[in-house]
């Protein structure tokens, strides 16, 4: 969560006014919680699975013989079922194997790494330090 609660504390310690799109952003994710906006990462990760590899899926199904000398197998040409099932195996792997990743590591870090376990690991450096 932000640590600021409203938008006149936050243009406070900016000391200037917030832009209409800041104000959008602050106004929605204000009193949203830590692991809410960690889960926007599935978001971000499903959308580079699948933009990044739309270009090269065009290039693949026009077949631009000017990549040709840039193709391990030149001669292999993808067809449309072939590549529309190669990106429902990419999603499939997304669903079941990368967004619970995403979801479940965020509450296993946060226990991990949680005040608890940073004090008593702050407290056993001071002991040791205080032995030197």
């Amino acid at each position: 969560m932000l640590s600021y609660d409203n938008l006149e504390g936050v243009e406070l310690a900016l000391k200037r006014s917030l832009t209409v799109a800041k104000r959008l952003w602050f106004s929605y994710l204000a009193h949203k919680s830590d692991y809410i906006l960690y889960t926007h990462n599935c978001l971000f990760v499903f959308l580079v699975f699948s933009l990044v590899p739309l270009p090269w899926a065009l290039v693949e199904l026009y077949w631009f013989y000017a990549v040709d000398r840039f193709k391990l197998q030149p001669r292999v040409k993808r067809s449309f079922p072939e590549l529309f099932k190669c990106y429902k195996d990419v999603l499939h792997q997304f669903i079941f194997v990368v967004a619970p990743l995403i979801i479940v590591s965020f509450p296993v870090l946060e226990v991990i790494l949680s005040s608890r376990w940073i004090g008593a690991a702050e407290g056993s450096m001071v002991t040791t330090v205080g032995h030197l």
